[in-house]
């Protein structure tokens, strides 16, 4: 691994000290038109704002003044991203957060609202019709081979394709099903992460108490597979 050089901090006229590693982090909550962030399935409008920025120090008045200076990045995150990011150190490979600007990009363009849970929908559904299509297309050549009077030895193993093709229907099915279920528990606790965090600030600034309950999440009945 290269080493890094040190360098001593630069000093303009005026006294401020410059160098490459200095800078300032600010995070900040943000109000406003509810928009999409990156891998939430829910639009927010109460989120958390992380920004770095360049900076300089000027020694006045027997003290340290920090000022910053120029943007690197600024990231914006729901409340549940923003709690796994200061609760999940070293752990796992980062949480995904919304980059809304940076050095090179002043305004990163909006992210449209996708919700991922549409994709689950979308492959349980394939799932349940590609299985249909393929225990149709074993039953169909069983019906041919029986009708062409076919012999037992061909027979015999398009009923085993069949059943296998039914066995393994079972499992594939169940997986797609769960992963749907996993992703409508993931929104839901989503959901009730940021409403606790907002309400519980909300109380904090006020000096009241609240609790929260939140309804349960009914998904909708999953598209029946089309008919060929």
């Amino acid at each position: 691994m290269t080493r890094r050089i040190q360098e001593e901090p630069s000093v303009d006229a005026n006294g401020d000290q410059s160098h490459p590693a200095f800078a300032v982090a600010t995070v900040h909550t943000s109000s406003g038109t509810p928009r999409a962030l990156f891998q939430s399935d829910l639009m927010h409008n109460n989120t958390v704002v992380l920004s770095v920025q360049t900076a300089t120090r000027k020694r006045d008045l027997q003290r340290d003044w920090i000022h910053p200076r120029r943007e690197l990045i600024e990231i914006e995150m729901s409340e549940t991203q923003w709690g796994a990011l200061v609760s999940s150190m070293s752990k796992g490979s980062g949480v995904p957060v919304t980059l809304r600007r940076s050095e090179n990009e002043a305004f990163v363009p909006e992210l449209p609202y996708q919700p991922r849970t549409a994709e689950n929908r979308r492959e349980v559904r394939e799932t349940v019709e590609r299985l249909l299509a393929d225990a149709k297309a074993a039953m169909a050549a069983l019906d041919a081979a029986e009708d062409n009077k076919a012999g037992v030895k061909e027979r015999r193993e398009l009923r085993n394709r069949l059943r296998s093709t039914l066995s393994n229907a079972g499992g594939n099915a169940r997986f797609a099903i769960d992963s749907l279920a996993e992703a409508a528990e993931s929104l839901v606790n989503q959901a009730k992460a940021d409403i606790e965090t907002h309400i519980m600030r909300a109380s904090a600034a006020h000096g009241v108490e609240a609790s929260v309950v939140f309804p349960g999440l009914e998904l909708k009945e999953i598209d029946a597979p089309k008919q060929p």
